[in-house]
């Protein structure tokens, strides 16, 4: 081959060598992934639970209305705090024109209805306690499928919390694969019927029951 014609042959080679190079740029790291070998294979997953709940269109939907439940919560019980503290000043203001008799009936009055009040006040919140973990039992219901789908598909058998483990390969994290599929299958995950609240059960606390003991012990 003479000098002029190997010249050319190593010019097409270079511009051949730099389309390549430009193709593999073009098509992003996928190929790239799929030219070193296949994804890490692993008998265990992990998954970031709290996380996934927290960036899922359904997971961030359900924390927008809870928190919504409790700021109203916290803004009737500012509003209650307010008017029981004027009925108490004004029973203050009463105090000095009213027989004892008469003012300590209208204490007591204003005492069983502050206790009335708290206890219904406390069962409110207790019941929005219970709606969160209501809330992410039906979510983690929910997700299973698409969990069980992808563990199946990377060929494991167990996936664990990653916040419990000190120290593993990030190949073997599905958080944000889980998180892309909850998306777009689920939504916001308004379609999904949600169990109905359970009423809060105050034990009584009243005593009733201790009484007649005390009695037969006299």
């Amino acid at each position: 081959m003479s000098g002029s014609a190997h010249s050319r042959a190593h010019a097409v080679l270079r511009r051949a060598g730099a389309a390549v190079l430009c193709l593999g740029l073009a098509l992003g790291p996928g190929l790239a992934q799929q030219q070193a070998g296949p994804r890490t294979q692993s008998p265990v997953l992990t998954i970031d639970q709290e996380r996934l709940f927290q960036t899922t269109l359904f997971g961030r939907r359900l924390q927008r209305e809870l928190n919504a439940a409790r700021a109203d919560l916290i803004a009737e019980n500012t509003r209650i705090q307010e008017e029981l503290e004027a009925e108490e000043a004004r029973l203050t203001e009463q105090r000095a024109e009213m027989e004892p008799a008469a003012f300590r009936e209208l204490a007591d009055a204003f005492d069983e209805k502050v206790t009335t009040i708290r206890a219904e006040q406390e069962a409110k919140t207790r019941q929005l306690q219970r709606r969160q973990e209501r809330d992410q039992q039906v979510f983690n219901a929910a997700i299973g499928p698409v969990v069980r789908d992808v563990v199946e598909e990377r060929g494991a058998s167990v996936i664990l919390d990653s916040r419990a483990i000190l120290l593993a390969v990030s190949d073997i994290d599905v958080t944000d694969l889980v998180r892309m599929r909850v998306d777009s299958l689920l939504g916001d995950g308004g379609a999904i019927a949600m169990p109905p609240e359970e009423p809060d059960e105050t034990p009584d606390n009243g005593g009733s029951e201790t009484a007649p003991a005390e009695e037969e012990g006299q």
